[in-house]
C-alpha cells in the first residue's frame, strides 16, 4: 500500500502582488500568518524552481516503475492561470513534465537489454463531458467501456505505435493543435478541456536461441497517464459568457466530482463498503484505477499566492491535503498464457532435478529406512493402545450390566419399603382411638409377620431381629428381660457394623456396564483410505470415553446415595419394630425402665442418621467436583475435535491442489520430453532404446518396491505435502529476497559511484567559481578605486573651473570699470590691451576645453576597458566623434561670436556696448558648461545601459554555445546509433541468409529422416511416456519423502506424547474413582 504523492508549485508573482501576498512558505508547509490553518505536503516548490526539479521529485520514479510493469498517473491540478499547462507541456527553453517523461522513458528502455518493448500512445481530451480523440479529430464523442481483460478503456481511441521520443512529441504537438483553447480575462490562452496523454508499454524477455513465434514468456502491460486538467474558475473573475460560461460550468462540475471522489477515498468509504461516485464524471471514470486502485499516482498542485486568489488557493490546497490520505495498491501487470505457465514450471522442475541429482541417494535411503522403522514402531504402539482400550471397554460393559441389575433391585426394594411404611402409618392412625391389649393377638402377629415377610433376604441375613423367639409362647421372666436389654444396648453397635457390612457387601457396578445405557451418540463410520478420518475416530472415541467416565462416576455416586438412604430407612424401620415389639410384650414392666431403653435407642439412631447424612454430603461434594472436572475435560475434547476437523479440511484442500499440480506438471513434462526425444538423431535413439529397456526393468523393480511402500507413503503423504509447499514458498521467498538484496546492493554501489563523481565535479566547480569570484572581487575593487579617483579628479577640475569663472568675472568687472573711467584718447590703447586680454582669455578657454576633452577621453578609455564586445566599442567611438564634432561646432560658433564681438567693439566705443558684450560672453560660457555637464550625465547613463546590454548578450551567447554543444552531442550520439543499427542490420541480413541455408538443409534432412522416424515414433512415444511418468513419480516421491518423513516423525512423536499424557490422566482419574 502506497499513498498518493502530492507536490505544490507556486507561480511567480509580480512585485506588487508579492508585497501584498498573505501566504508564507517554510520548508514543506504553506500557511497564512496568524491563522490556524497550515498545509503540509511531500514537497513544495517556490517561485524560482524549474520544471525539471518538479519532474525529479516523483514523476521520474513513476516512469521507471512503468517500464517495470506498474501503472502510473501524474496530473496537474489548480485554478485557472496557475501554470498547469506550463508545468505539463513546458516551452522550448524549459521542457515540461510530458517531454521529460518521454525522453526518460526511451532512455530507460535502451538501457534494459534483457527485454523487448512495444510502445503505443494515445491523446484525448474531455470537452463539455465529451471525449474527443486529438490524434484523430474526426473521432468525437467516444464512449467508455469496461471488461475483465482491458479494464476501463475508451472505445474507438486511436493508439499509435511509436519508436522515438521525437515521434511522440510530434504527435503530441499535432494533438495540441486540435485542443480547445480560449481567451478569458485572467488568461489569454486558457485550456477549456482536460487532456490525458497516455503511453501503453508492453514488454517481454528477449529470446536469442528460439524463434520469435515460439516465445511463451509472460507479457507485462503497463499504462502511463499524464493528465493536464483544466483550471477551476469563477465567472465573476474570468468574465465568461455564452460558450465560455458553458465550458467553465462543465469544467467545474468534473473537478467537483473529482474532489468528492478524493474526499470519499480519504475517509475510507471504499474500504468500508460505501459508494464512491466514479461514474458521475468521465474524468473520474477514466482515472478510477489511479484513484485508490492499481497505480502509482502523483498530483502536482499549482497555486498562485496573490491576495486576490486566496480563496481559490485555499480550496486547491484542501483538495491536495485530502489526496495525501488516499492509498493505492500498485502491482506488476502480467498476462500469463498457458505456454508461459508451462515454461515457468519446466524451469522449476529442471532446478529441482538438478538439486535431486546433486544430493546423495545413499543418505536419502538411510533416512527413508529410519523413517520406516519409526513409523512401524508408532503403529505398534497405536495397536497396543487400541487393544488396551478395547479391554477396558469390555470390562466397563460388564460392570455396567451388574450396576443395572443392582439398580433395578434397589429400586424394587425401596418401593416396597416405602409402601410398607405407608401401610403401617395408616394402621396406626386407624387404631389410635382403640384399646390396646397386653397380650399378643392375631392382628399384631399378622402385621409383624407381614413386615418380616416383606424384608429383603439380604437385610434378613445382616439384621436379625430378636422378636421371632418371643412372638409365641409364655411370658419371659424379668431376669431374662434384663439380659435382653443389655443385648439391646449393644444393638446400635451391631447396627453400625451391619450397615458397614452392607456397604462392603454392596458391590458397586463397573463403569463399563453403563456403556449401552448412557451412550447417546452413534459411532461414526470409519474410512480406511485416509489417515485423517482415523484421527477423527480416535478423537471421537476419546471424547466418548470421557463422557462414559463422567456418567459412570455420576451413576456410582447416585447408587451410593441410594444405598445410604435405604440403610437409613432400614435402621428407622428396625428401631420402630423393636420398640413396638418391646412395648407389646413387656408392657407390664415398669414404665421408667422402658422409657430409658427407648431414649437410648433413639439417640443411637439419631447418631447413625447424622453419620449417614455427613457421608451423603461428602459424596455429593465429590460428585460436583467430578462433574466440573469432566465438564472441563469435555470442553477441551470438543475444542480439540473442532481444531482437528479444521486441520483435516485444510489438509484435504492442499492435497487436492498438490495432486492437480502434480498431474499438470507430469503431463507437461511428458509432452516436452516426447518432443525432445523425437528431435534426437537415429543413433542416439537406438542407444536410448537400449537404455530404456534397462530403465524399464529397473522401473518395474522399483514399482514393486513402491507398491510395498505405497501403504506407508499414503499415510505420510498428506503431512509431507504441506511441508513441501511451505519449503517451496520459503525457498521462493529466499530467492526473491536474495535477488532484491543483490539489486539493492548494485543500485547502492552505482549510486555511490555516481555520487562520488558528482561530488568531485561539484568540488572542482566550487574551486573554479571561488577563484572566479575572487578575481571578480578584485576587479570590482579596482574599478571602484578608479571610479573614486576619477570622481575626485572631476571634483577638483570643477573647482578649478569655478575659480577661473570667478577670476573671469572679476576681470570683466574691472574692465567695465576701467572702460567707464577711460577717456576717448586712451581708448585705442585700451583696445589693444583688451584684445590682448581677450586673446589670453581665448587661450585659457582653449586650455580648459583641452582639459575637458582629456577628461572625456579618459572616461571613454575606462568604459572601453569595461566593455568586452567590439560592437559596443565602435558605438562609443562614434558617440565620441559626434561629441567632438559638436564641440568643434560650438568652438566655431564661439570664435564667430568673439569675432563679431570684437568687430562690434571696434565699431562701437560706448561702454554700455562693451558691458553687453561681456555679459553675453559670460552667458554663452555658462550655457556651454551646462550643456557639457548634461552631455556627460547622458554619456554615463548610456554607458551603464550599454554595460547591461553587453552582459545580456554574453549570457545569450553562452546559452547559445551550450545549446550548440548539446545539439552536437546529440547528433554524434544519433550518428553512432545509426552506424550501430546499420552494422546490426547487415549482421542480421547475414544471419538470415545463413538461417535460410540451414532451413533448406534441415528440410532436406527432414525429408530423408521422416521415412525412418515414422516407424519408431509410436514406440518412442509409448516408451517416452512410460519413462517420463516413472521418472517423475520416482523423483517426486524421493523429494516428498525427504521433506515429509521428518515432519511425520515430529507429528507422530507429538501425538504419542499427547496420547501418553492423556492415558496417564485417564489412568489417574480411574485410580481416583
Amino acid at each position: 500500500m502506497e499513498r498518493i504523492h502530492v507536490t505544490v508549485r507556486a507561480r511567480p508573482l509580480s512585485a506588487e502582488d508579492s508585497k501584498t501576498s498573505p501566504w508564507r512558505i517554510s520548508g514543506n508547509s504553506v500557511f497564512i500568518p496568524n491563522h490556524s490553518t497550515k498545509f503540509e505536503f511531500d514537497r513544495i516548490f517556490g517561485e524560482d524552481c524549474k520544471t525539471e526539479e518538479v519532474y525529479k521529485a516523483r514523476t521520474k520514479e513513476i516512469v521507471a516503475a512503468a517500464v517495470r510493469g506498474f501503472n502510473g498517473t501524474v496530473f496537474a491540478y489548480g485554478q485557472t492561470n496557475s501554470g498547469k499547462t506550463h508545468t505539463m507541456r513546458g516551452s522550448a527553453s524549459e521542457p515540461g513534465v510530458i517531454p521529460l517523461a518521454v525522453h526518460d522513458l526511451f532512455d530507460i528502455i535502451q538501457e534494459d537489454t534483457d527485454r523487448e518493448f512495444l510502445l503505443r500512445m494515445s491523446y484525448m481530451e474531455i470537452y463539455n463531458e465529451d471525449i474527443n480523440d486529438l490524434l484523430a479529430p474526426e473521432h468525437r464523442k467516444l464512449q467508455i467501456h469496461e471488461n475483465l481483460e482491458r479494464g476501463i478503456y475508451v472505445a474507438g481511441l486511436r493508439e499509435e505505435i511509436v519508436a522515438s521520443p521525437q515521434q511522440v512529441l510530434d504527435l503530441m504537438q499535432f494533438g495540441e493543435s486540435h485542443r480547445h483553447i480560449g481567451e478569458t480575462n485572467m488568461n489569454v490562452y486558457s485550456s477549456r478541456s482536460h487532456t490525458i496523454f497516455r503511453m501503453i508499454i508492453e514488454s517481454r524477455k528477449r529470446t536469442e536461441d528460439e524463434d520469435i513465434g515460439s516465445t511463451c514468456d509472460a507479457v507485462r502491460v503497463s499504462v502511463l497517464n499524464l493528465v493536464d486538467l483544466a483550471g477551476s474558475e469563477r465567472a465573476a473573475k474570468t468574465g465568461a459568457e455564452g460558450v465560455r460560461l458553458k465550458e467553465g460550468s462543465h469544467i467545474n462540475k468534473s473537478l467537483m466530482t473529482l474532489g468528492t471522489v478524493i474526499k470519499k477515498l480519504s475517509e475510507g468509504a471504499e474500504s468500508q463498503g460505501g459508494h464512491v461516485p466514479y461514474r458521475d464524471s468521465k474524468l473520474t471514470r477514466i482515472l478510477q484505477p489511479a484513484l485508490g486502485g492499481n497505480a502509482n499516482t502523483a498530483i502536482i498542485c499549482n497555486i498562485t499566492l496573490a491576495q486576490i486568489h486566496t480563496d481559490e488557493t485555499k480550496s486547491s490546497l484542501q483538495f491536495a491535503s485530502r489526496a495525501l490520505r488516499v492509498t493505492n495498491c500498485a502491482h506488476v501487470n502480467e498476462i500469463l498464457t498457458d505456454a508461459a505457465l508451462l515454461k515457468r514450471q519446466k524451469k522449476e522442475i529442471e532446478e529441482l532435478r538438478a538439486k535431486l541429482q546433486g544430493s546423495h541417494s545413499e543418505h536419502l535411503e538411510e533416512e527413508i529406512l529410519n523413517l520406516r522403522n519409526t513409523l512401524l514402531q508408532s503403529e505398534l504402539e497405536r495397536e497396543r493402545i487400541a487393544l488396551e482400550l478395547e479391554e477396558e471397554k469390555r470390562a466397563q460393559a460388564e460392570r455396567e450390566k451388574v450396576l443395572q441389575e443392582q439398580a433395578k433391585k434397589i429400586k424394587n426394594l425401596s418401593s416396597m419399603v416405602l409402601h410398607s411404611n405407608r401401610d403401617e402409618n395408616r394402621d396406626q392412625q386407624k387404631k389410635g382411638k382403640r384399646r390396646d391389649t397386653w397380650c399378643p393377638g392375631e392382628l399384631s402377629r399378622q402385621a409383624v409377620q407381614e413386615m418380616m415377610d416383606t424384608n429383603i433376604p439380604s437385610r434378613a441375613s445382616s439384621i436379625k431381629p430378636m422378636k421371632g423367639s418371643r412372638d409365641m409362647g409364655p411370658l419371659i421372666p424379668f431376669d431374662e428381660l434384663v439380659t435382653e436389654t443389655e443385648v439391646g444396648a449393644d444393638s446400635p453397635q451391631q447396627d453400625e457394623n451391619c450397615s458397614n457390612n452392607t456397604l462392603e457387601d454392596c458391590t458397586l457396578p463397573d463403569p463399563c456396564t453403563l456403556l449401552h445405557v448412557t451412550n447417546r451418540r452413534k459411532v461414526p463410520l470409519r474410512k480406511k483410505s485416509l489417515l485423517e478420518d482415523n484421527e477423527l475416530v480416535e478423537m471421537q472415541a476419546e471424547y466418548e470415553e470421557l463422557l462414559l467416565k463422567f456418567e459412570t462416576q455420576r451413576t456410582l455416586t447416585d447408587i451410593q446415595i441410594d444405598c445410604l438412604t435405604r440403610q437409613l430407612a432400614e435402621a428407622e424401620l428396625y428401631s420402630s419394630d423393636t420398640y413396638n415389639d418391646f412395648s407389646t410384650s413387656h408392657c407390664y414392666r415398669s414404665s421408667n425402665y422402658a422409657d430409658k431403653n427407648v431414649s437410648l435407642r433413639e439417640l443411637e439412631a439419631i447418631h447413625v442418621i447424622k453419620q449417614l447424612q455427613e457421608k451423603i454430603k461428602t459424596l455429593e461434594a465429590e460428585k460436583c467436583s467430578s462433574q466440573q472436572n469432566l465438564n472441563s475435560v469435555v470442553e477441551l475434547a470438543t475444542e480439540q475435535n473442532i481444531c482437528a476437523r479444521q486441520k483435516l479440511e485444510e489438509l484435504h484442500e492442499e492435497l487436492k491442489s498438490a495432486r492437480e499440480e502434480a498431474k499438470v506438471t507430469c503431463e507437461q513434462l511428458a509432452l516436452k520430453e516426447s518432443a525432445r526425444v523425437i528431435d534426437v538423431t537415429l543413433d542416439s535413439e537406438i542407444k536410448l532404446s537400449m537404455e530404456i529397456q534397462d530403465i524399464v526393468s529397473e522401473v518395474q523393480n522399483s514399482r514393486k518396491v513402491v507398491d510395498t511402500l505405497s501403504s506407508l507413503l499414503d499415510e505420510v503423504f498428506q503431512s509431507l505435502s504441506t511441508i513441501f509447499d511451505v519449503f517451496n514458498d520459503f525457498k521462493a521467498f529466499a530467492c526473491e529476497s536474495s535477488q532484491k538484496q543483490k539489486l539493492i546492493i548494485g543500485n547502492h554501489e552505482t549510486l555511490y559511484c555516481h555520487t562520488r563523481q558528482k561530488i568531485a565535479d561539484i568540488e572542482n566547480e566550487k574551486l573554479l567559481l571561488y577563484n572566479q569570484s575572487i578575481e571578480l572581487r578584485k576587479e570590482t575593487l579596482e574599478l571602484r578605486h578608479d571610479a573614486q579617483n576619477y570622481e575626485e579628479s572631476l571634483r577638483s577640475i570643477s573647482k578649478l573651473q569655478e575659480l577661473e569663472k570667478e577670476e573671469f568675472l572679476s576681470q570683466i568687472q574691472s574692465l567695465e570699470k576701467e572702460i567707464s573711467c577711460l577717456s576717448s584718447c586712451s581708448l585705442a590703447k585700451e583696445k589693444d590691451n583688451l584684445r590682448k586680454d581677450i586673446e589670453k582669455t581665448k587661450v585659457k578657454l582653449k586650455e580648459t576645453e583641452f582639459k575637458l576633452k582629456s577628461v572625456i577621453q579618459e572616461k571613454t578609455k575606462l568604459e572601453g576597458e569595461k566593455a568586452f564586445a567590439e560592437k559596443e566599442i565602435k558605438r562609443l567611438n562614434g558617440q565620441n566623434t559626434r561629441l567632438e564634432r559638436d564641440i568643434s561646432k560650438r568652438e566655431s560658433l564661439a570664435v564667430r561670436r568673439r569675432d563679431s564681438v570684437a568687430d562690434r567693439s571696434s565699431k562701437v566705443l560706448d561702454p554700455k556696448k562693451s558691458k553687453g558684450l561681456a555679459s553675453s560672453l559670460e552667458f554663452t560660457m555658462q550655457e556651454d558648461y551646462r550643456k557639457l555637464e548634461v552631455l556627460a550625465f547622458e554619456m554615463e547613463t548610456t554607458i551603464a545601459s550599454l554595460e547591461e546590454e553587453v552582459a545580456d548578450a554574453q549570457n545569450e551567447k553562452e546559452e547559445a554555445i551550450f545549446r550548440n554543444d548539446t545539439l552536437t552531442l546529440e547528433l554524434e550520439n544519433l550518428t553512432e546509433k545509426l552506424k550501430i543499427s546499420v552494422a546490426e542490420f547487415h549482421v542480421l541480413q547475414e544471419e538470415v541468409a545463413c538461417l535460410r541455408k540451414r532451413l533448406e538443409e534441415s528440410t532436406l534432412n527432414q525429408q530423408m529422416m521422416e521415412s525412418s522416424i515414422k516407424v519408431l515414433v509410436q514406440e518412442k512415444e509409448v516408451l517416452a511416456m512410460q519413462l517420463t511418468d516413472s521418472l517423475l513419480e520416482m523423483e517426486e516421491e524421493k523429494a516428498i519423502w525427504s521433506a515429509k518423513e521428518k515432519a511425520s516423525i515430529e507429528t507422530i512423536e507429538a501425538k504419542t506424547n499427547v496420547n501418553k499424557m492423556e492415558i496417564a490422566s485417564v489412568s489417574k482419574a480411574l485410580v481416583e474413582v
